[in-house]
């Protein structure tokens, strides 16, 4: 990797001791769901209620569970996501790169020497920057799911030692192990889940 590929280039040094942190801070996610950080937009309650017939009575509960949902979607299964391949490919090279290379949320040195980066979305529909082709060299992108026919992309994972350990069945015993295992109490962080690979 190269100094270009730093992602707080321009707020900190390229250190081991801020790469280290980086990645221990990725473990330390906290996967919860938190109090929205906006307000839901009332025009769009109201026109739901009239285009769909929703009981406006509702209206609080259902922007509850779509602030919930979404993060359910896109934070909390994305790192679970990533955990999950983590747990599958490590003893074959890969490496959590949290959030140090621009772009990139795994990595694995090639018998050339060149670097495998590879970015992992748990949908076709969560494209952002980094995905979105804006980042010169970027890494390849691997999608979890086809978000307009439902099905898992789990046979197109471009490791061939590590395809054959994914599942849809596997991933989803993961996140309910995850759940099982710890109370609300004791889950705080991954780290203390994951443990050592």
């Amino acid at each position: 990797m190269h100094s270009k590929d730093w992602a707080h280039s321009k707020k900190q040094e390229l250190t081991l001791q801020n790469v280290r942190s980086d990645i221990c801070k990725f473990f330390e996610t906290d996967p919860q769901i938190t109090p929205p950080g906006t307000v839901p937009d009332e025009l769009v309650a109201e026109v739901l209620e009239i285009l769909c017939g929703v009981d406006p009575n509702s209206r609080r509960a259902i922007q509850r569970q779509y602030n919930q949902q979404k993060q359910v979607e896109q934070k909390i299964l994305g790192i679970f996501l990533e955990l999950y391949i983590l747990k599958h490919s490590f003893d074959f090279g890969w490496v959590q790169t949290g959030n140090c290379i621009r772009g990139t949320d795994m990595i694995k040195k090639n018998a050339d020497g060149s670097w495998f980066k590879l970015q992992i979305k748990n949908s076709d529909n969560t494209t952002n920057s980094s995905s979105a082709g804006f980042i010169a060299d970027k890494a390849l992108t691997w999608r979890r799911r086809n978000s307009t026919k439902g099905t898992q992309y789990w046979q197109d994972f471009p490791d061939l030692n590590v395809k054959p350990n994914l599942s849809e069945d596997g991933f989803k015993k993961f996140i309910l192990s995850y759940y099982s295992k710890t109370s609300n109490k004791e889950r705080k962080t991954f780290g203390g889940f994951f443990g050592n690979l």
